[in-house]
């Protein structure tokens, strides 16, 4: 290791160690700092752009974002570990584990801490959960007559070549619609068997689609008539595409998706993180997720107008949270090493 390499990891440690204890010692020190350096989702993302707009203009703290996935998030962070970046991130629940793993996460309790359920956080303060999304179907009215209401629906034939998905193997979207359809079909977290032949079986009726990159362009251009998307990131493209779509949540069921901020464990501006993480857990940073059509994890009172925009209660009362950690992670590799076989198979 070389000495810029050995000083600059030092050199975040040593901020976690002095890290103040009071917001307004915390919220000096961040102006000093003066930015910070996020990683996942794009800024269109459960509205990321605004909140991340909204902490500069209240706290002077310019923010530097790099858009990337989960998977790609650790392999960034495990080869910046003696030349640290990121200061906070945006990550899947299902891959937190790894997260946790591989230390990458500091230990930091926010300002709302107090009022996060204990299913959205981490006993020892490495992680919470700002918001969820439910895994749903974003269909095209225009090219889709007859709307699919659950998992089973979408194995019928008049569904020949509509539906749309990512691999299971790679991507949270298709792993939590394995997921949900192994609970529809009788199995859950300890069994996922059924998911994955649900999941055979839309690929060999050809109901399931394939060369299509599920994302805003390909809805625009028509190529998705049926996906399988977070029911917030469907209804985001449904307003920048201004087409006909409708999010529909399964009828027997769903997975509900936490997504997991933390500070890094190295930030090079660890208080200016604090203060973006305190935000995004305050009621106005939760009031603006929702603004984004994300669910907020903390009980915060939505204004009226953000209530309409959003499907009622009701429609999410079979949605099926992880059990744990450690479970929905052994269910995610099942579903990723049990499609490898059969994908490999043929």
């Amino acid at each position: 290791m070389n000495v810029k390499l050995t000083a600059a990891l030092l050199a975040g440690a040593v901020a976690f160690q002095v890290l103040p204890a009071k917001a307004e010692d915390t919220l000096t020190a961040a102006k000093a700092e003066g930015q910070y350096v996020s990683y996942g989702m794009s800024d269109d993302w459960v509205n990321l752009g605004t909140i991340f707009e909204t902490i500069e203009t209240k706290h002077g703290l310019k923010h530097v974002d790099t858009d990337m996935t989960s998977a790609e998030q650790i392999t960034h962070l495990l080869a910046e570990k003696d030349a640290p970046v990121m200061d906070i991130a945006d990550i899947g629940y299902d891959f937190t584990g790894r997260l946790l793993e591989n230390g990458l996460a500091a230990t930091y309790k926010n300002a709302s801490w107090d009022s996060i359920k204990e299913q959205y956080k981490d006993p020892e303060g490495r992680w919470a959960s700002s918001y969820w999304g439910a895994i749903a179907f974003l269909v095209n009215k225009d090219k889709v007559k007859e709307l699919p209401q659950t998992w089973n629906d979408l194995l019928k034939p008049e569904y020949k070549d509509m539906v749309c998905s990512r691999d299971p193997r790679i991507s949270t979207y298709a792993t939590a619609s394995v997921l949900a359809a192994a609970y529809a079909n009788g199995g859950g977290e300890g069994n996922v068997q059924p998911g994955l032949a649900w999941f055979k079986q839309l690929r060999d009726s050809g109901n399931l689609r394939n060369g299509v990159v599920l994302n805003v362009a390909s809805v625009q251009k028509g190529e998705c008539p049926i996906s399988l998307v977070y029911d917030f990131d469907g209804f985001a493209k449904r307003d920048a595409t201004g087409m006909p779509l409708e999010v529909i949540i399964p009828t027997d069921g769903t997975v509900g998706m936490l997504f997991a901020q933390y500070v890094s464990s190295v930030a090079p501006h660890p208080n200016a993180a604090r203060v973006a993480i305190d935000f995004l857990f305050s009621d106005e940073g939760q009031t603006l997720l929702a603004e984004g059509y994300a669910h907020p994890t903390r009980d915060v009172t939505l204004p009226d107008a953000v209530k309409a925009k959003m499907l009622p209660a009701s429609a999410y009362e079979k949605v099926r949270f992880p059990t744990n950690l450690e479970s929905f992670s052994g269910a995610v590799k099942s579903i990723a090493e049990g499609w490898d076989k059969i994908a490999n198979a043929n």
